[in-house]
């Protein structure tokens, strides 16, 4: 069975490796705490001075950045039991997400094209892009490259970004900040286990030597065999009962490890997740055993500040990565198979001055060079090759930005960024963002920029041979153009709230559809699509240590040919947690409502989802308990797919699920 012996390590395998480094790490490590988080324990006028990086490559208080950005501490992350990046993501305000049971989709604003594989979002690690080179993920589901226990916070940073970081920016930055060894001073080990025989085991480990060495290293693997999932488009009398029975596994294997050293940092990360598909996308056969997706990859980063004088630093940064795909297809009388590898390095070199008074200046160059760009399809058996596509590649840019004091509670950000790729023209991006902020209990932001993606190899490239698909290399780069305006006013220490509008026009959107000459599958430019936005949240402590988060969205896209799919016009968010004193435990309450959204042939319902996690207040001798309640309510709702999943039109997600876990902090 393909569950068992596709990659040569076995489940069982991961979790003695993991609990055998558990019990070294408990012999070896003095016993401590994982630092308590600070930003979850903060009053609510102190929530603008905390620190966010991924705005502007810097650190700088969330009422100076030029975004509406939003930190999700990981004390937040074990409170709401978020499971993977996504899930924590989808509690910030004008996100929600979508699955088609092999990678998890962010929607932000309005937009979450199916099948557009998040890559118009920009996923960083610790400020260093995670995104591949072949299809441009972004992944946040058990995809994801890091596991959400290494995570010290989350920075979600929504609009326009090229400015800062080049291509993929379009929508909004994600930026997950690890955890260093100092936070740590110790191991946790922890052991989960779910609903559809569903195991997860983890560990992470850190400190800070006295010669100064910080260090943190982590471990984490998965497996569910899934549940038997019905699918009435392949209910047939006398050819299926419309059951995809032991389909729906995954599996993933983490491995991490960073380090810092006076004036030196790196870090290096490996995974590989493998998620068997039971939808019989591109027409494979249903409910044949052997259809599966596997990602697998790994990252190095090293980089070196260093202080030139009193007002000029500099940071030099190197970084390689690598990204392997292997998917496998079950067709009537062959498997058909993908190979996807990607090998690529990039430097980057910034210069900080803050000389110049009421300036604080920024200016740099990176450069990537895709030295493998691989794209393969073929039959296995017999042997028949439909696509050999082997590339290069190369961007290069150059940046620059101002954040200017003029006046008294006055800033003004402006950067500017050219970017140059093999594959497409050199493109500008500006961005500018007027501050305001007279005192500590009120800021009003004014925001403008442009950001832009260009064709990535999958879209130029990939064909099977007139199989389903076909590669288009005259598509055009993707351009961008937002406005925004944001309010954050906090008039009791007990209560703030923020209001934002916006509106953005995306020109020359690349979009999959399906050629009416021949039918197969091909991406192509659109016309441009706009969309106007209103977005408002509210916070709140109450008496007892409670506290209540919530927030409202309002978006509409206008686009030619009528709705765009997958938009919702409606999001609503509520998280609620406190001390539950007389159980000693905490509790948090996530609610999402997701309002109607069109389909690629008709439209899915809207839907109001809710978690619940109970855990324990304190940790007591022997370890610290949490069970967490997903989809309480047993909702029945759908998310829409996208054209290579037909005659699939929407997929209906997972009813209640459960989630126990068994934390130790050594």
């Amino acid at each position: 069975m393909l569950w068992h012996c596709e990659t040569g390590w076995k489940p069982r395998m991961q979790f003695k490796l993991i609990l055998w480094t558990g019990l070294i790490a408990t012999c070896g490590m003095p016993a401590a705490l994982l630092a308590a988080d600070e930003i979850s324990d903060m009053k609510l006028e102190d929530l603008l001075a905390v620190q966010v990086q991924g705005a502007s490559r810097y650190a700088q208080p969330l009422a100076e950045a030029p975004s509406t950005a939003t930190v999700i501490p990981a004390a937040d992350i074990r409170r709401f039991g978020f499971r993977d990046i996504g899930e924590a993501l989808q509690s910030a305000r004008g996100v929600y997400t979508s699955h088609d049971r092999a990678y998890s989709y962010l929607g932000v604003r309005g937009f979450s094209r199916p099948g557009d594989y998040n890559s118009r979002i920009l996923l960083l690690v610790d400020g260093a892009r995670s995104n591949d080179p072949i299809y441009d993920q972004a992944l946040t589901g058990n995809e994801a490259p890091i596991d959400i226990d290494w995570i010290k916070r989350l920075e979600f940073v929504p609009g326009p970004s090229s400015a800062s970081y080049g291509g993929n920016a379009l929508f909004g930055i994600v930026n997950a900040v690890l955890w260093i060894g100092a936070d740590l001073n110790g191991s946790r080990v922890s052991l989960d286990a779910s609903d559809d025989r569903g195991g997860r085991a983890s560990l992470v480990s850190g400190g800070r030597t006295a010669s100064g060495l910080d260090w943190v290293a982590g471990l984490s693997a998965y497996q569910r065999r899934g549940a038997d999932l019905y699918f009435a488009e392949y209910d047939t009398p006398g050819v299926s009962d419309g059951f995809a029975r032991n389909r729906d596994g995954e599996r993933y294997l983490k491995a991490m490890l960073k380090g810092s050293w006076e004036n030196w940092r790196g870090s290096a990360t490996f995974s590989q997740r493998q998620k068997n598909v039971p939808t019989a996308y591109y027409g494979t056969t249903f409910n044949a055993p052997g259809n599966f997706v596997r990602d697998s990859g790994y990252h190095l980063d090293l980089a070196r500040t260093s202080t030139l004088n009193d007002s000029l630093d500099q940071q030099f940064r190197v970084h390689f990565g690598r990204y392997i795909y292997d998917g496998e297809y079950p067709f009537p009388g062959v498997t058909n198979r993908d190979e996807t590898r990607a090998d690529w390095w990039s430097a980057e070199w910034q210069l900080a001055w803050t000389g110049w008074r009421n300036h604080r200046l920024l200016t740099g160059i990176e450069a990537r060079s895709y030295q493998r760009l691989e794209q393969l399809n073929f039959d296995i058996s017999p042997r028949a090759d439909n696509l050999d596509d082997r590339h290069r590649g190369r961007t290069a840019g150059i940046f620059v930005q101002d954040e200017w004091r003029f006046a008294p509670g006055w800033l003004a950000n402006l950067g500017l960024r050219l970017d140059s790729q093999s594959a497409a023209p050199t493109i500008a991006s500006p961005r500018a963002a007027l501050i305001w902020h007279p005192r500590d209990e009120v800021t009003l932001k004014l925001m403008g920029g442009s950001a832009f993606r260009a064709p990535n190899d999958y879209e130029r490239h990939y064909g099977d041979n007139g199989a389903t698909q076909k590669g288009n290399p005259d598509l055009r780069p993707e351009r961008i153009r937002t406005a925004e305006a944001a309010l954050d006013f906090t008039p009791t220490p007990a209560l703030r709230f923020g209001l934002g509008r916006y509106r953005y026009v995306l020109r020359d959107l690349i979009d999959q559809e399906t050629d009416p000459a021949d039918g197969l599958l091909v991406y192509r430019n659109r016309d441009k699509l706009s969309a106007n936005g209103w977005e408002t949240d509210v916070e709140m402590l109450f008496g007892g240590g409670w506290r209540g988060r919530g927030s409202l969205a309002w978006q509409s896209i206008d686009q030619p040919g009528g709705e765009a799919v997958n938009s919702p016009r409606r999001l609503g968010k509520l998280l609620v947690d406190g001390p539950v004193t007389w159980l000693g435990a905490t509790l948090g309450l996530n609610l999402q409502a997701v309002g109607p959204r069109r389909s690629m042939l008709g439209s899915v319902a809207g839907y109001v989802s809710g978690n619940v996690v109970l855990r324990q207040a304190e940790q007591r001798g022997h370890g610290l308990w949490s069970l967490g309640i997903y989809n309480v309510g047993a909702k029945r709702y759908r998310d829409p797919l996208g054209p290579e999943v037909a005659p699939i039109d929407s997929l209906e997600r997972d009813g209640r699920q459960w989630r126990l876990r068994w934390e130790l902090d050594i």
